[in-house]
């Protein structure tokens, strides 16, 4: 199945993104297509947390594994998305600058058939410019070899 999800900013400009993404695939795979749609560099920090339905941040899937190092629950995004999302998890908050705390909401839709025509992840309308992304001067070019 597809699970369709409506991507929102919360700058003062607005902003939305569809996206159709495979429940198989991965939080990875989701994360580059967010930034392939944005324009965003893919040297930066960035985060999907379980979202409740007041927005308050769950799990966190992380691009690396660092539950060693938080106290809070945390898994990498090689996880599936099937493996989180349904039932009651149907929002997620995606944390694109972590030094400024900023973050797009993600809420699922739809679930869908799959199309025969088309590659996942995709996006599939959206509307309004996305707020700019804030660079880390002097960040490394990937993290963990997955750029």
């Amino acid at each position: 199945m597809v699970f369709r999800f409506r991507l929102i900013g919360t700058d003062e400009h607005p902003f939305y993104r569809d996206f159709e993404i495979m429940e198989n695939q991965t939080f990875f795979d989701f994360h580059t297509a967010i930034l392939d749609e944005l324009g965003y560099a893919k040297n930066q920090l960035a985060s999907f947390f379980l979202a409740d339905d007041n927005w308050e941040k769950g799990l966190e899937i992380n691009l690396f594994d660092m539950a060693e190092d938080s106290f809070t629950p945390v898994t990498d995004m090689d996880i599936k998305l099937h493996e989180l999302i349904g039932g009651r998890n149907r929002r997620l908050l995606y944390v694109f600058d972590f030094f400024s705390d900023r973050a797009f909401y993600l809420e699922l839709n739809m679930v869908i058939p799959p199309g025969n025509d088309k590659d996942y992840p995709c996006c599939i309308s959206g509307s309004g410019a996305p707020p700019r992304q804030t660079i880390i001067p002097g960040s490394r070019p990937d993290f963990n070899g997955k750029q």
